[in-house]
C-alpha cells in the first residue's frame, strides 16, 4: 500500500549509506571551526547528510541555508527545501568555480564514477586553500571483501551488475571499486598534502575473520616492504603501502580518507 503524501513528506530524506558512516564524518568535521565557513555536499542523494549537517550548524548557532550547497546527478530526488541542490555530472566538471568551498564531503560515490582520478581532482579545484574534504567508499580490503573476492572473485556491495538499458546508478551503483591505497595515490597526485583515512565502524564478522589470516598478512608484509625499499618511490608511498595491512584496514566496514589542500603560502613556496 501507498504511504499518503502528507506522510511521505514527512519522512524526511533517506540515507543512501550507513548512517554510522554519517554519524563519523560529522564527528570529524566537527573537529574543525565551523563559523562562517562553506560546505558541499557532494553527492548528496536525498539530502540526509546535508540534513544532519543542517541540525549540526544550527547547534552552533550558524544559518545553513547561507553556508550548505549540495549537488547530486539526480537533485530531483533532494528533500532539504531550504538548501540549493544542483544538478552534476561527477565524470565531468563540477559546476562551481574554483576555491569555492571549505569542506566537501563526497559519500559514498567515488565507487560509482568511471572516472575516480578525476573526482578527486575536482575536489581540489573546489576547495579552498587549507580546506578539508572527506571521501567515503566501502571498504575493499576488508577480511571479508579479501576472502570473498577470493574464492567468488566479488566482493560484498561489488556484485554483478545489469547490462544494457538498466540504470545502473540506480540499481546498485558500485561499478568501479577503489582500496585505501588508491584513494591515497589519487589524492596525493592531486595535490592534497595531508592525507589520511580512518574506519565508521569496525565490523565483528571482520574481526573473527582477521583473527587468523592477519599474523600471515603482516608476515607478507614484511616480506614485501623488504623488496619494495629499493624502489626510489618507496618512502613517498610509506603512508599508503602501510594502509594496506593496517588492522583498521582488515576490520572496518568504510573507509574514509580526509584530505586538506595545502594553504595558499605551502603552495607558493613549492612552485618557487
Amino acid at each position: 500500500m501507498t504511504k499518503p503524501h502528507h506522510l511521505s513528506e514527512q519522512r524526511g530524506p533517506r540515507p543512501y549509506s550507513h548512517t554510522a558512516t554519517t554519524d563519523k564524518v560529522l564527528s570529524l568535521l566537527e573537529k574543525h571551526p565551523l563559523a562562517g565557513r562553506r560546505f558541499l555536499d557532494l553527492g548528496a542523494g536525498e539530502g540526509y547528510l546535508t540534513e544532519k549537517l543542517c541540525g549540526l550548524l544550527q547547534s552552533h548557532g550558524e544559518r545553513p541555508e547561507e553556508q550548505i550547497t549540495a549537488c547530486d546527478l539526480y537533485p530531483e530526488t533532494f528533500r532539504v527545501p531550504e538548501i540549493e541542490c544542483v544538478a552534476a555530472d561527477f565524470n565531468d566538471r563540477i559546476p562551481f568555480a574554483e576555491k569555492t568551498f571549505d569542506f566537501i564531503v563526497c559519500q559514498e560515490v567515488i565507487e560509482h564514477v568511471p572516472n575516480q582520478p578525476h573526482l578527486v581532482e575536482e575536489i581540489f579545484r573546489l576547495l579552498r586553500p587549507g580546506g578539508t574534504a572527506w571521501i567515503t567508499t566501502p571498504n575493499t580490503l576488508s577480511s571479508n571483501a579479501r576472502i570473498r573476492s577470493l574464492f567468488t572473485g566479488t566482493m560484498p556491495l561489488f556484485d554483478i551488475l545489469p547490462i544494457g538499458e538498466s540504470d545502473v546508478a540506480r540499481s546498485s551503483g558500485h561499478i568501479n571499486p577503489i582500496s585505501v591505497y588508491y584513494l591515497c595515490y589519487f589524492a596525493k597526485r592531486a595535490g592534497f598534502d595531508r592525507v589520511d583515512f580512518s574506519i565508521d565502524r569496525v565490523k565483528r564478522s571482520g574481526v573473527c575473520l582477521s583473527l587468523p589470516i592477519y599474523p600471515l598478512a603482516r608476515f607478507c608484509k614484511w616480506f614485501h616492504d623488504a623488496r619494495r625499499r629499493s624502489l626510489p618511490y618507496w618512502k613517498e608511498n610509506r603512508f599508503a603501502a602501510d594502509a594496506l595491512y593496517a588492522w583498521r584496514t582488515f576490520v572496518g566496514r568504510t573507509i574514509i580518507l580526509e584530505v586538506t589542500r595545502p594553504a595558499e603560502n605551502v603552495a607558493q613556496r613549492r612552485v618557487a
